[in-house]
């Protein structure tokens, strides 16, 4: 017996193709594209109502029968083409058709749509058409484009460079005034490169983090995991420095804002987003598709629908209920867990039930995202299209993301900055700049014109001394200029840059720059180059140009000017006993004497060291003689220092224009002269130049280029004076005395020559030559001592403890019969490491001697902090001791003095009887003068012991 089933199945098989049919027309007229199908012949086999709808054409002409041309000729009368294109088109469709391939094309109709038609020939002959609206995606790319434009004006025209970097620290944008800052190939430095690549690569050309590579990048690392804004320092491949600012996102990412940058390079990030035209035949479709009926059961699927839900032709036989397949895909994998089949289910039954054919996202496994649509049918039943809209969420993503972005990177900006359309109307503006004038963004926003801006700043009294009417023509004369620079010095002291670019299709971006800092700094460097920094006196550059300028005065309004040098004198021992730290309070002390005694319009200048100088305008050289007398007297009597008192004096020298000349080199050349001839003098003096100061100066050069080659030259020998001990009338030993005998000049008196060698430090190699060969002499007299003089300059040259002690061994001499005499100058240069030195001489057994004794300072600490062998009296004390009553005493506490400490007292230039019977009866134990004998050669010295033990026999 048959069974009801069977006879059901019989009678479909008996519907056969034609039900078939009718379920396909069925299903493609609730598609979401048009689609239509010709045979071989170019006629109509099969279309669908959303094909017509799309181009306005009617269902009584476009149907199964008509050919091509018909329909491209109704399409034209409607407006979607001119008609005078029929043929052109019919006849290139039809020959790319005929060629056997597929092809897309996109027309734009009367109607404002924009129409995607794809058009593919048949596997059995023929062809078909399905066209789709992609007029919303059409407006999406356009609003893309000019988003994307804006963002390139905005970073194209920064003043800084900029890169991002996203969470996972790769580039996610950098501009080109970046890639320029550096000098970097774009081709390496591009979106998605590691910020580690990018360091290796700026270190290659030659920029440089301040620190090694590794540990700049796990800095950088440290500052990014902590998020922390970091400003730093690095030195460009050319030596130029740039401060990089750093901040963070809330996505993980980070902005680093480059300074010294003009230009800001243009987004070239292209927003590309592939658009799916789905087809809309069964198997043809990028969409999927499913025909259910009433009861919900499949009845028809496209290959699409199975694709995506992963199901295969035998889970999607026809009749498998739609909670089934729910069921089978989710097994399958096809979902994301966050749906369950029950929801699935249910929204699609609300759907159909309430006839709403909206899209419902759905989020698959893959990460995919389908829009579903359900449509139900008139008859009953219902279509449902699957479009996979992954791509198109994703460039709506990142458009929003590049919306986000902009706004980041414009309000992370360290710089203001605002685009003005033409009408010179905001377009947009960052935080930054708001901040720097102080604006509300309730009131500076999109659409107000720039002078309602500077009407309302100008209330705000940001900008002194003008009106918003005055500061807008001002603004607006100088836009006509093009692009352009200015400054504007607000209220508040603060100096803002305007930078402004103009946009390719009108209106500017203007950047707006903090520079205050900037140019307080270009002004203390300014100021720095022409004023002494310790002091902030003018320095030598800026005293040249006082000089030029009073020399041109001078010259044209006549009256005169001096020139003042000035010197100080003892300065080094200050620095080397007390430190530099007292020798600088020295200076500033007198640089302020010198400010406070000069003239309104006068000039005063430290040139370097302890040198100063004042250019000083008024009568002549009265004025100058004047300051020099007072400056001399206040400078000499210098307050104490670390609790000490100072020995300091000033040296001063003068020369007076147009007296001495009218040029700035030469009026300097005769005022130094005239100092070295104050010096010389005895110091603590001043001096007014005269011209015969230039030949002394020609003459003495002559004689110390002839002083450099004499040592060489054999040209010095040594004679020696007797010393006799007065109470047994004994020879005690001789002076080693200096003499130079030149080759054209003849003898050259040692008072004229050793100021020179002391000065350019020849009296270091002399002075080793004189005690070497004093030692080598005196190594064969029979028991008598030699005295050496020690100059102070070589105290301050190293190793002369280990040459005393090398021409003692080498000349085989005991040290005993070595005295070594010092003046009260070598101590005062420095006493401390001097006296250390003279212990250490002491230590090898030879004799010292403080010479000179009463001319200098006369310390009596010296006396006390070194325990002296002998104390000798100037001969110019003697030499006056009928003359001076003051000499007599001299001499006689002197004599007290060496008595009381138990040290010897030798009275020097004793030349006549009277004079020994003096220092005799004042206490002298020892003498030396011409009574006893001049100085004799080293081959009279035999000789000469041998005459005064007679004379020491008979008396």
């Amino acid at each position: 017996m048959t069974s009801t089933r069977d006879k059901e199945l019989g009678a479909r098989r008996e519907q056969g193709p034609d039900a078939l049919v009718a379920l396909s027309q069925l299903a493609l007229d609730h598609m979401e594209q048009g689609v239509c199908v010709y045979d071989a012949d170019n006629r109509i086999l099969l279309v669908n109502q959303r094909y017509l709808s799309f181009f306005n054409m009617s269902a009584d002409i476009v149907r199964v029968g008509t050919s091509y041309r018909e329909v491209l000729a109704h399409s034209a009368r409607r407006g979607n083409f001119p008609e005078s294109e029929l043929d052109a088109l019919y006849s290139a469709r039809i020959a790319r058709i005929a060629a056997g391939k597929p092809f897309r094309t996109e027309q734009r109709l009367a109607s404002g749509l924009v129409m995607s038609l794809e058009l593919k020939p048949l596997p059995g002959g023929g062809w078909m058409t399905i066209c789709d609206d992609v007029t919303r995606l059409a407006r999406l790319e356009a609003e893309l484009r000019v988003q994307t434009e804006r963002s390139q004006h905005a970073l194209a025209n920064m003043s800084h460079g900029l890169i991002m970097y996203d969470a996972d620290s790769r580039v996610v944008v950098c501009n080109e005034r970046f890639l320029n800052l550096y000098n970097l190939d774009p081709g390496i430095v591009k979106p998605g490169v590691s910020h580690r690549a990018v360091l290796d690569h700026w270190i290659s050309r030659g920029n440089l983090p301040g620190m090694p590579a590794d540990e700049f990048h796990s800095s950088r690392m440290e500052d990014v995991r902590a998020k922390r804004e970091k400003s730093l320092l690095v030195m460009r491949y050319d030596g130029r420095m740039v401060q990089t600012i750093s901040r963070f996102l809330p996505d993980g990412g980070w902005v680093t804002v480059h300074e010294d940058v003009t230009e800001r390079l243009q987004y070239e990030e292209t927003l590309r987003r592939q658009n799916f035209i789905l087809d809309a035949a069964l198997e043809n479709m990028a969409h999927g598709l499913a025909f259910f009926d009433s009861d919900m059961r499949l009845r028809v699927c496209n290959t699409t629908y199975r694709k995506i839900y992963r199901l295969s032709p035998e889970e999607t036989r026809p009749g498998t209920h739609l909670a089934e397949l729910i069921e089978r895909s989710m097994a399958n994998g096809a979902f994301s867990s966050e749906y369950s089949p029950q929801q699935l289910l249910e929204a699609a039954r609300t759907s159909i039930a309430n006839r709403d054919s909206s899209p419902m996202r759905r989020h698959m496994a893959d990460d995919t995202m389908i829009s579903v649509r359900y449509c139900a049918l008139a008859e009953g039943g219902f279509v449902a299209t699957y479009e996979d809209i992954t791509e198109r969420e994703r460039a709506i993503e990142q458009l929003s993301e590049q919306y986000r972005r902009f706004d980041a990177a414009l309000n992370n900006m360290s710089q203001g900055l605002c685009m003005l359309d033409s009408s010179l109307r905001v377009i947009v503006c960052n935080r930054r700049y708001l901040e720097m004038y102080g604006l509300s963004p309730e009131i500076v926003k999109p659409g107000v014109s720039m002078r309602e801006i500077m009407d309302y700043s100008c209330e705000l009294g940001i900008h002194p001394n003008t009106t918003g009417a005055k500061l807008y023509a001002d603004y607006v004369e100088r836009l006509r200029e093009g692009e352009h620079t200015l400054h504007r010095h607000l209220s508040d002291g603060r100096i803002i840059k305007l930078n402004h670019k103009r946009m390719e299709h009108g209106g500017w971006v203007v950047t707006y720059e903090d520079v205050t800092e900037r140019h307080k700094a270009q002004a203390r460097v300014a100021h720095m180059a022409r004023h002494d920094s310790l002091t902030d006196l003018p320095n030598r550059t800026l005293f040249r140009e006082k000089m030029a300028e009073g020399l041109n005065q001078v010259a044209v309004a006549g009256g005169a000017m001096a020139v003042l040098c000035f010197d100080l004198d003892n300065f080094k021992t200050v620095n080397d006993r007390l430190g530099h730290a007292a020798g600088d309070r020295l200076l500033r002390w007198v640089a302020a004497q010198l400010k406070a005694n000069v003239g309104e319009h006068d000039t005063v200048a430290r040139l370097g060291g302890d040198e100063f100088a004042v250019l000083q305008r008024g009568p002549q050289p009265q004025s100058a003689e004047e300051l020099a007398r007072r400056l001399v007297d206040i400078i000499g009597h210098p307050p104490p220092l670390e609790s000490q008192s100072v020995h300091v004096g000033v040296s001063v020298g003068i020369a007076i224009a147009p007296d001495h000349g009218l040029d700035a080199d030469e009026l300097m050349k005769c005022a130094d002269l005239a100092l070295y001839q104050a010096k010389a003098r005895g110091r603590g003096i001043y001096q007014l130049f005269e011209p015969e100061m230039e030949e002394e100066a020609r003459s003495r050069h002559a004689l110390e280029q002839d002083l450099g080659g004499a040592l060489e030259g054999r040209q010095f020998h040594l004679v020696f004076q007797p010393q006799m001990r007065l109470d047994s009338s004994e020879l005690t030993g001789f002076e080693a005395l200096l003499r130079w005998k030149h080759p054209s000049r003849g003898i050259v008196s040692p008072a004229e020559f050793i100021p020179i060698a002391e000065e350019n430090g020849l009296i270091v190699p002399i002075g080793e030559w004189v005690l070497r060969t004093a030692c080598a002499v005196a190594a064969s007299w029979p028991g008598v001592a030699v005295a050496v003089n020690l100059s102070p300059v070589q105290f301050r040259s190293r190793g002369l403890v280990g040459m005393v002690t090398s021409a003692l061994a080498e000349a085989g001499l005991p040290p005993q019969r070595l005295e070594l005499e010092v003046t009260e100058t070598a101590l005062l240069d420095d006493s401390e490491a001097t006296i250390e030195i003279l212990h250490q001489l002491r230590a090898l057994g030879v004799r010292v001697s403080l010479d000179d004794f009463g001319v200098g300072y006369s310390s009596l600490s010296y006396l006390r902090k070194f325990p002296f062998d002998r104390i000798k009296i100037d001969r110019s004390f003697v030499g006056t001791l009928g003359e001076s009553p003051e000499s007599v005493a001299i001499v006689r506490t002197i004599a007290s003095l060496g008595s009381v400490l138990g040290v010897e007292t030798t009275a020097e230039g004793v030349e006549t009887e009277e004079q020994l019977d003096f220092v005799r009866e004042c206490g002298c134990t020892a003498v030396q003068g011409y009574y006893f004998g001049k100085p004799c050669l080293a081959s009279d010295v035999g000789r000469t012991i041998e005459t005064l033990s007679m004379v020491r026999r008979v008396a």
